[in-house]
């Protein structure tokens, strides 16, 4: 298990929603359980599966971890009941580094109950003499939070903001857009390490729905945009699809079809809307002249 300290020299966030836009309630809960406190209801929203031992449906008294391990990733929350801060770090099983063993991971944060950030941390060789050091930096895309809500998001590669950042205001509307110097060398993906049953929809156009976990199957059909879709499980099956990291979820079609979806391409309710935010953006550069500030 990897140094605590390693795991959460940073802290993570990812998309909230607010009182006045709350995102459809899709993936349930089990009608015995009790209702769970709110970071923990967030993480279930946005398609990640917890133990019920990682279940809380109360905040913890005392500074506590809690930690699970599943074949492809594992989970550790941490909390601080003094401030109200919880933390999570979401890891994958299958390190990215042979030594040290380290892996991608996916971390939120949040500050009494409100999600306050979301990024994708990778670990970049080359590892150093002393074979420690080495640059586990932010990489993909970041969702940053105001109060709540969804006021950033942008790409990242070796911690620094990479092609375009954008800003919105806290009704989700487009503020400015910010071209960056740097150029993201590997994209600006997710990363998705499970796909838990429910309903989603999907999130970008001409989505392909195969036969088989794979880029190489069998294409059944292409689903558009904000089609829903119900996942049935995921299928723990890997892949890297640019600039994406994740795995496919076998998903149901309203005629009783059975396929899979690549999971990134799939949207629970408590993640952003990625291409209507950029399609947005677009139009804002348009209106605006794309001026580098």
């Amino acid at each position: 298990m990897k140094n605590i300290f390693y795991i959460f020299v940073t802290v993570v966030l990812i998309s909230c929603v607010s009182k006045s836009a709350k995102p459809e309630t899709v993936l349930q809960l089990d009608s015995n359980k009790t209702t769970l406190i709110e970071e923990i209801q967030f993480l279930k929203d946005s398609g990640y599966p917890l133990s019920k031992e990682l279940e809380l449906d109360s905040f913890p008294s005392r500074s506590r971890a809690y930690e699970e391990n599943k074949v492809l990733y594992k989970t550790l929350i941490k909390a601080s009941s003094k401030i109200r801060m919880l933390s999570v770090h979401i890891e994958d099983n299958k390190p990215f580094l042979v030594y040290p063993q380290i892996g991608r991971s996916k971390n939120f944060s949040f500050d009494k109950g409100k999600i306050l950030e979301v990024y994708n941390r990778e670990p970049i060789p080359p590892i150093v003499e002393d074979g420690r050091s080495f640059d586990d930096s932010l990489n993909g895309i970041n969702f940053r939070y105001n109060d709540g809500n969804l006021s950033e998001v942008a790409c990242y590669y070796h911690f620094d903001p990479c092609d375009e950042k954008i800003l919105l205001t806290p009704a989700g509307e487009i503020q400015k857009v910010i071209k960056e110097k740097n150029t993201c060398k590997k994209g600006c993906g997710n990363l998705i390490f499970f796909r838990a049953p429910g309903s989603y929809k999907i999130a970008d156009n001409k989505v392909r729905v195969r036969k088989e976990p794979s880029t190489k199957s069998e294409i059944i059909t292409e689903l558009n945009k904000d089609t829903p879709i119900e996942v049935i499980a995921d299928a723990e099956v890997y892949e890297e699809v640019f600039p994406h990291y994740g795995t496919w979820g076998k998903v149901k079609l309203g005629d009783g079809t059975e396929g899979y979806v690549y999971g990134a391409f799939l949207r629970a309710p408590a993640e952003p809307d990625v291409v209507a935010i950029r399609e947005k953006a677009e139009e804002w550069k348009k209106k605006n002249g794309w001026k580098r500030k």
